[in-house]
């Protein structure tokens, strides 16, 4: 175990390229990696535990009141806006968090999401009218402003579409910022500072919210929405709500409700494009099986290519790569002991990319998903466990809505020569966008050369006959 000083380095390149960082400690130590204290002055102190692998990840999350949860962003001063937007419904734990992810459940039941189709399918339109031939777009860009759209108009209530750009584009702000903060050594509320910046970050994202939760009260006694649902909990003193649970509540399923769909769309688009003779027979699946817009849930779900296309896309760059929980008393973890308050980061990005589990794991392959289904902790896209993600059946209707709808009115290429750098800012994020470019629907699917760290996470060797029944 590294620990004090000696772990210095190895912080330092988690912070800067943590999916790196994941691949050279796998690869030198194997699936558990134990970095100590980098405090040199402080005795013992807090663990860090890299784990990657199903059964790790079983452990862990299949036992949230062993392995509790914390915010998603840096942890700001006690009083500070950036304290008060953390501490929502991913940060609790126990029964408080039983009680109050039960209050948000209605939203995201089965029969709810069945009737969010027409809508979404409305949001799709609008943007892709908005499309031109032989123009080029950041798909990233616009797969943020559907998801956007779609967050605010569904979940949220809120019609104003310019209001949710602005609540998308501050959280974009925060989360940058957060990734910035965490590079930078200097954690004080000190001007120019990343952690200053994001701190005012915070402040601007609190009262967006506050705004929005404003507006929800004019149809909070009768709207399904989940903002309705927490006004109403707040009004009526359910669960002792307060205005900065709400807030908090608001803030994470806002950020995790477009943030995580608009990375898996961009991704997937691309992921097609890329891979020709997959596109051609994604359009033929969509051409012969959906003969009305928007296709009933029924239609939608029996599309075996559309569902594999999906579930690849999210195994080979999920939205979350890697995910922390800590221990809250001394646990086994393998054959390592750990100490409460011990954490713990669950390497997903390579647990979906185990070579014994997927077969040529780097490679785009959705065939590997027909009437095939990995453990649920060895595919983890919406975590696992009691707390898998509210929202991961609206996120797949809006993902298998949008493809539908894109490939049947267009055919995208990737802009011949752009970078493609996948980081992580919380999310899996292309660094610069995708740029694309917008044709006719003629089904002339060809993948353009690219550079960029894309190329080291996927494999673009075209794909051999590869049986259906296999991993």
């Amino acid at each position: 175990m590294l620990r004090g000083i000696a772990s210095w380095r190895s912080w330092l390149q988690f912070i800067r390229d943590p999916l790196a960082y994941l691949a050279a400690t796998q690869n030198r130590f194997g699936a558990l990696c134990v970095l100590g204290n980098p405090l040199p002055i402080w005795r013992g102190g807090r663990r860090f535990v890299f784990a990657v692998g199903g059964e790790y990840a079983r452990q862990v999350l299949g036992q949230p009141d062993v392995f509790r949860t914390g915010g998603q962003v840096m942890l700001g001063p006690r009083g500070s806006a950036l304290y008060r937007i953390r501490r929502g419904l991913f940060a609790m734990n126990g029964p408080r968090h039983r009680a109050n992810r039960r209050l948000m459940q209605p939203p995201f039941s089965k029969s709810a999401v069945a009737s969010y189709a027409a809508t979404i399918a409305q949001l799709i339109d609008q943007i892709v009218d908005r499309w031109r031939l032989d123009e080029t777009l950041d798909i990233y860009r616009e797969m943020r402003t559907l998801s956007n759209w779609v967050a605010a108009h569904i979940l949220f209530g809120n019609e104003d579409f310019a209001a949710s750009i602005e609540i998308g584009n501050a959280i974009e702000e925060l989360l940058a910022l957060d990734a910035r903060a965490r590079k930078n050594p200097i954690w004080l509320d000190m001007p120019g500072t990343p952690f200053g910046r994001l701190l005012r970050q915070a402040e601007r994202m609190e009262a967006l919210m506050r705004q929005c939760i404003e507006r929800g009260r004019k149809n909070a006694s009768q709207g399904t929405d989940v903002i309705s649902i927490l006004i109403r909990a707040l009004d009526t003193q359910t669960l002792q709500m307060r205005e900065t649970d709400v807030i908090a509540h608001a803030f994470i399923l806002y950020a995790a409700s477009f943030e995580t769909t608009a990375n898996a769309l961009a991704w997937s688009l691309f992921l097609i494009s890329q891979h020709p003779s997959i596109a051609s027979d994604l359009h033929d699946e969509i051409n012969s099986q959906i003969a009305t817009w928007p296709p009933d849930q029924p239609t939608i779900d029996a599309l075996p290519l559309l569902e594999g296309v999906v579930l690849e896309a999210l195994r080979l760059m999920p939205p979350v790569p890697f995910t922390f929980r800590t221990a809250r008393r001394d646990v086994e973890l393998g054959d390592i002991l750990l100490h409460d308050g011990d954490k713990v980061i669950l390497n997903h990005f390579h647990t979906q990319r185990n070579a014994d589990l997927f077969h040529e794991p780097n490679r785009f392959n959705p065939a590997r998903w027909f009437g095939v289904r990995p453990d649920p902790y060895e595919f983890t896209p919406f975590s696992g466990g009691p707390r898998l993600c509210l929202g991961y059946s609206f996120a797949l209707l809006e993902l298998k809505l949008t493809i539908v709808r894109v490939m049947q009115r267009f055919r995208l290429t990737v802009a011949p020569g752009a970078a493609i750098d996948g980081i992580v800012q919380l999310t899996l994020r292309p660094r610069r966008g995708i740029p694309m470019i917008v044709h006719a629907q003629d089904r002339a699917f060809m993948a353009s050369p690219i550079t960029g760290n894309i190329r080291q996470m996927i494999d673009f060797r075209a794909l051999p006959e590869f049986a259906p029944d296999a991993r």
